[in-house]
């Protein structure tokens, strides 16, 4: 079955494709989308050239809409699972992208299925990174695979997570979870690259699920991000929050359901608690609820992402369900009228606060001829760092580098054989942390 697919889709879908495509890159309004397929009709145009870089997009938004039409859609047998070696090559993707690189050479596997480049929003004029799909080579409108996309911001100060596992099911909530990054400076987005029911496959983990959706699968390339941004944090605080759309019938009685992948009443403090009580304070008409209230029953207890962060090993994750809260994962459902990202901004804002940023740790400085390299393990709340040297164990420091936005830089203003110190501070909006450990290196020829 999964052979033929191509043909299938030209037949069947070419015209949705092609309207799809439209309207993500046109700005249809968002009212033409239904909740359970990309658009509620279908528009049959004349298409000469598709651009799957969705070249013509100004704003995050208008980039993840373009990015949405050209999904595999429902039942459009279009999404291609990745193989392991294409998940492990895009955890290292997203590994070097936390650490603040971008436009480098995609691995073998991924370059030309896959494109990485820098994106400046016309809005508030910065800059991010975009890992996104760009292969149709059967040029139908639609992206070969269903892999998806994931965006980093390298200033940001919150280290959050906004995610969008179901795009075009749960519908507008990949551009509500683009839009909530961009206006809380979270570190970064991860969208699934196809609706949930583009096979008619069962998933691996779980056969009551489909293998497209990003939920409830670890094969997914969604999943390999996920563990890698879960593993570039490590013991650091952080969070991945997914955004999600519940029909009008569902758990009628609230608003939105705000939940932490357990079915148990969240703990005291917990940010599920918070940012539920924080969304009712700025809107006032809601009812949002959180798990032990008997108001909704969608607590993500299988959600693999959920059960991973909360706790559970990786290879137990489909089958295997988290018994206590670590407090990273939230999980959000809400009914069409909730999915807007101005009526969530501050509600995030005020649960995630902006921390004062933690010190770099690892430095480490490697010599080479009249070079030294520095790299370090990234500060919580960094928006950029600031690099200081010294000719003198015990200083004082003086500024070499300052906004850098990676966790590494090369000092290339150095004499061989003059052993040189450093220090490494972090920054954002709230000040400048202490220094890091310092280390010294001494250029020198033969290196």
């Amino acid at each position: 079955m999964r052979s033929s697919f191509i043909a299938y889709r030209r037949t069947h879908f070419v015209a949705f494709a092609v309207a799809s495509l439209a309207a993500g890159c046109a700005g249809v309004d968002a009212s033409a989308l239904d909740e359970n397929e990309g658009l509620a009709t279908d528009v049959s145009i004349e298409l000469e050239t598709t651009d799957t870089t969705c070249a013509s997009a100004t704003t995050l938004a208008g980039l993840v809409t373009c990015i949405r039409g050209q999904m595999p859609r429902k039942d459009s047998e279009g999404y291609i699972p990745p193989s392991e070696t294409q998940r492990a090559e895009l955890r290292d993707v997203v590994s070097s992208m936390l650490n603040g690189h971008c436009g480098f050479a995609l691995p073998a596997h991924l370059d030309g299925v896959m494109s990485l480049s820098r994106f400046t929003d016309g809005e508030n004029g910065k800059t991010y990174c975009v890992l996104m799909e760009v292969e149709d080579a059967d040029t139908d409108g639609y992206v070969d695979r269903g892999f998806g996309t994931f965006i980093v911001d390298p200033t940001a100060s919150r280290e959050l997570i906004q995610e969008a596992p179901h795009p075009l099911a749960d519908a507008e909530t990949e551009v509500e979870a683009v839009d909530v990054f961009k206006g809380t400076n979270s570190r970064g987005y991860l969208m699934c690259g196809a609706h949930r029911l583009a096979n008619p496959e069962a998933s691996t983990c779980d056969p009551d699920y489909h293998e497209a959706d990003c939920a409830h699968d670890t094969s997914t390339m969604f999943h390999a991000a996920a563990l890698e941004i879960d593993a570039f944090y490590g013991g650091r605080p952080h969070h991945q929050i997914q955004w999600h759309g519940m029909a009008d019938e569902t758990c009628a009685s609230v608003s939105a359901y705000v939940s932490h992948g357990l079915s148990t009443q969240p703990p005291a403090g917990s940010v599920a608690t918070a940012l539920a009580v924080a969304a009712v304070a700025h809107n006032p008409t809601w009812v949002v609820a959180n798990p032990g209230s008997d108001t909704c029953t969608l607590n993500a207890t299988d959600n693999v992402q959920g059960r991973l962060l909360n706790g559970t090993a990786e290879p137990n994750v489909c089958t295997t369900a988290a018994t206590a809260s670590t407090d990273r994962f939230v999980h959000i459902e809400q009914h069409r009228d909730m999915r807007v990202a101005s009526s969530w901004l501050s509600p995030v804002a005020e649960t995630f606060p902006i921390p004062a940023p933690t010190p770099p740790t690892s430095l480490a400085a490697t010599p080479g001829n009249a070079q030294v390299t520095l790299s370090w393990v990234a500060s919580n709340g960094a928006s950029g760092y600031r690099v200081l040297r010294s000719t003198k164990s015990n200083g004082p420091y003086s500024a070499v580098a300052t906004g850098v936005l990676t966790t590494g830089w090369v000092d290339r203003n150095v004499k061989n054989g003059t052993t040189y110190h450093y220090v490494v501070r972090a920054q954002n909006a709230l000040g400048t942390s202490v220094s890091s450990s310092s280390v010294s290196a001494t250029p020198a020829l033969g290196y």
